[in-house]
């Protein structure tokens, strides 16, 4: 992995706890950050999502953070990438290396 291509700064969501009545205080508190870069959808995967109208997909590599590993991870967090955020897809380790993570996500409309 070439760290130079990591050029896109993405901050992990969660949101915040309940406050003492049991009610959802609006906000989001960082759950962790990472540096990744973008891959921009191509071939197959391009005429997937154009045929379910899914524009605002995006597809990042990061580096490995267990944090963010299946079982380990929240339920509710999101990502926000250059003030826009995102619902996240699935986030997967590649080939079970513990190197590098793909994090897949949609903007939230």
């Amino acid at each position: 992995m070439n760290p130079g291509e990591l050029d896109q700064r993405l901050v992990f969501t969660q949101p915040l706890k309940k406050n003492e009545n049991g009610f959802p205080v609006p906000g989001s508190d960082t759950y962790t950050k990472a540096w990744g870069s973008l891959k921009t959808l191509k071939g197959r995967t391009f005429y997937e999502a154009a045929s379910t109208n899914r524009a605002h997909n995006r597809e990042f590599t990061i580096r490995y953070q267990k944090k963010l590993a299946d079982g380990v991870r929240p339920k509710h967090v999101k990502v926000k990438w250059r003030g826009a955020e995102h619902e996240i897809e699935s986030i997967e380790n590649d080939d079970g290396q513990n190197v590098t993570m793909t994090v897949r996500c949609k903007a939230v409309e």
